[in-house]
């Protein structure tokens, strides 16, 4: 903001001295001489000085001009291959759901693998949600845990998406969560109307977007959930015993899978 002051100063200084002299006459008088009269003694000028002239009043200062509003900085945009990401994973889970009953569990998992690889961060978020225990973990146990991380989140998505009944997949908002971050807003609406939302989290690393959280309803995070769910296990046998527990899990939920499956075809 720029201000413009105008200060304007004049002062003018009038002094002048008037001195008054005054001499008495002397008086000639008849030839009888008369002793002389003391001559008078010459008043004493006024040594009071004339009234100084007033010093004009300032020039009024012009106001200075009403600070201007920053204009309203447009929200940075976001990049469009991180919202692209969001939109392919919406696509691949449609597909899925369409062909859902003929694919079963496993060809539903079969397709997903690649998409939720190419979608999520999982070497991040299998770190984040491992906590302190993947600092004390060797690259074996690393590597072992990535995996079943990953199996995890794959079988996840293969029981939930299962079928088709006319869901729709819609990204309702974008927001810019700092340099590397945004967030894709989107919500899935079932057939009767109802809406589920769904926030990701993605983040620049390396150059290239993918996801690092989901909220499930906007705001409860799926990362903070996993690391609560599987501290006890870590405290109790570490890395180690996560990753077994996480396996056996995977195939816990083939199994019911199937069996789900076998009851839909006999039915």
């Amino acid at each position: 903001m720029a201000f413009h002051r105008l200060n304007a100063a004049v002062a003018v200084i009038l002094t002048g001295v008037l001195i008054a002299f005054s001499a008495a006459a002397q008086q000639d008088t008849a030839p009888v001489p008369i002793a002389p009269e003391p001559a008078q003694t010459p008043a004493a000028p006024d040594s009071t000085p004339p009234p100084a002239a007033q010093e004009p009043a300032p020039a009024a200062q012009e106001p200075a001009p009403a600070a201007q509003e920053p204009a309203a900085q447009e929200p940075a945009a976001v990049p469009a291959s991180a919202q692209k990401i969001i939109e392919q994973f919406h696509a691949t889970l449609l597909n899925v759901m369409k062909e859902g009953r003929s694919l079963g569990y496993d060809g539903r998992f079969q397709w997903l693998q690649p998409a939720v690889k190419d979608t999520f961060n999982l070497p991040f978020m299998a770190e984040i949600t491992a906590g302190t225990y993947w600092n004390k973990a060797d690259d074996e146990q690393r590597q072992k845990y990535v995996e079943a991380f990953s199996k995890m989140s794959t079988a996840t998505y293969a029981e939930r998406f299962d079928a088709y009944a006319g869901e729709k997949f819609d990204i309702t908002g974008t927001e810019e969560e700092g340099r590397n971050s945004v967030v894709i807003q989107t919500q899935i609406t079932d057939h009767d109307g109802g809406h589920t939302l769904i926030n990701y989290l993605l983040r620049n690393i390396d150059g290239t977007w993918k996801v690092v959280d989901v909220y499930l309803n906007g705001s409860i995070s799926e990362l903070a959930v996993k690391k609560s769910d599987y501290s006890d296990v870590l405290k109790t046998g570490g890395i180690d015993a996560l990753v077994a527990a996480l396996n056996n899990k995977v195939a816990s939920i083939a199994t019911d899978a199937g069996k789900s499956e076998v009851k839909t075809k006999v039915r």
